[in-house]
């Protein structure tokens, strides 16, 4: 049976259970596992931290186990927050034109990309940089674990990603952008040209080899040669990475993203590398 294990935990020294009506908690979800921050509101702070592992999950059914232990084991989403926003990470998501949304037509854009499964549940995001809507689904099992919890919301995990790139090469005034999220079985690549999304897409993958083989296949695409790009890199990858490794022989330019500037981080932090949840301190950005 799937089950849980908690890996990280910190709260700055200000942080108190019973001011929660002045944070923001943000919480990304996925097969992995768990992962949530603090937010406080009244100093554009972040002030706490905790991830959980989730072991033997292998679909969207089994994460309910140990997704039910982890909201049975944290007293604190009991707690009423101005905000509660929940990120599902998962490869079925779709961009739509402003001009061509309609609310009542979810599933018919969903379903341009991927197949109808029984337990989905449609929703949006609205993409405020692009003009565009992200059209996902959620299933309903996972829906429905939240219901009890005050002031949640739910947004696909690619929306801040992609928000976050167009604003970044926006404030930069950079031509050509190339954002890479990396998670353990998957990548996300964002190309942002003249500050206009260019590319989104999501990548499965099993090995290193797999991950490079895709990436210059869709830089290829992009008519960007290897020795001529830059890459942001974020996720789950750092320097000691295979990954990283297997980039570095073809690709001219690593960097890691930086944090949102705009916002602090509390002292607190300094024990985790921030890129690696970077999709996660970026939710603050949906709307």
């Amino acid at each position: 049976m799937a089950s849980q294990q908690k890996q990280t935990s910190f709260f700055d020294k200000s942080f108190s259970d019973t001011k929660t009506s002045d944070y923001q908690l943000f919480l990304q979800l996925s097969k992995s596992g768990l992962s949530y921050t603090i937010f406080n509101t009244q100093t554009n702070t972040y002030i706490g931290f905790e991830s959980f592992l989730f072991n033997d999950v292998y679909n969207d059914y089994s994460i309910l186990n140990p997704l039910n232990q982890v909201i049975e084991q944290t007293p604190l989403f009991k707690k009423s927050f101005s905000k509660f926003v929940v990120s599902y990470v998962n490869n079925r998501s779709t961009l739509i034109p402003k001009p061509l949304y309609k609310a009542d037509e979810l599933k018919k854009y969903h379903l341009f990309n991927f197949a109808e499964q029984e337990e989905d549940v449609y929703l949006s995001d609205f993409v405020l940089n692009l003009s565009a809507y992200n059209i996902y689904s959620i299933p309903d099992f996972i829906v429905n674990t939240f219901k009890n919890i005050d002031n949640f919301t739910f947004h696909h995990f690619s929306t801040a990603l992609i928000e976050a790139s167009l604003l970044h090469a926006k404030k930069s005034s950079a031509l050509s952008l190339i954002d890479v999220h990396v998670l353990p079985q998957s990548f996300q690549i964002i190309s942002v040209k003249n500050q206009t999304l260019e590319l989104y897409n999501s990548f499965n993958y099993q090995t290193s080899e797999d991950f490079i083989y895709y990436l210059l296949f869709v830089l290829n695409q992009l008519n960007t040669k290897g020795n001529e790009a830059t890459i942001r890199l974020t996720g789950e990858v750092d320097k000691n990475s295979a990954i990283y490794d297997m980039l570095y022989k073809y690709i001219q330019t690593i960097e890691f993203c930086e944090t949102p500037n705009e916002l602090k981080y509390s002292y607190v932090f300094e024990q985790t590398q921030k890129h690696y949840h970077y999709a996660l301190f970026n939710q603050y950005l949906c709307e």
